[in-house]
C-alpha cells in the first residue's frame, strides 16, 4: 500500500508477536496467544487509546494473522477488504506489525 494512502486509515493498529523461544511475561502467562495489541490511533481525532479501550474492544490478543484480521474487521470496521497488515522489524524476541483500518 502507498504511504500517500495511509494517512486516510481511520485506525493504525501496532502489534507485536513473540517468537516461542521468548520469556516476555504476557507470552508466559498465556502461551496460546502468539500476537498483542500495542497501541491503537484513532487517526480520526488524532488519539491513541488507552489499555481500557482496547481490552473493552476486544482487541488486545490474537491468536495468528488470521484471527488479527478478523477481530480488527470485526470489532472496528465490518469490511475486510478495508483492511491492510504488514509486518515490520523482526528482533530477536519480537517482531512488529501494524494494520490499517479504512472507512
Amino acid at each position: 500500500m502507498r504511504k500517500k494512502i495511509l494517512h486516510k486509515a481511520k485506525f493504525i493498529v501496532k502489534v507485536e508477536s513473540i517468537k516461542p523461544s521468548s520469556d516476555k511475561l504476557w507470552v508466559s502467562d498465556s502461551p496460546r496467544l502468539k500476537i498483542k495489541t500495542i497501541s491503537v490511533l484513532d487517526n480520526r481525532t488524532n488519539m491513541f487509546w488507552t489499555e481500557n479501550q482496547i481490552k473493552e474492544r476486544g482487541i488486545e490478543f490474537f491468536l495468528d494473522t488470521s484471527d488479527l484480521k478478523e477481530s480488527l474487521n470485526w470489532n472496528l470496521n465490518g469490511d475486510s477488504s478495508k483492511y491492510q497488515f504488514k509486518w515490520l522489524q523482526s528482533g530477536k524476541e519480537i517482531t512488529e506489525g501494524v494494520a490499517y483500518i479504512f472507512d
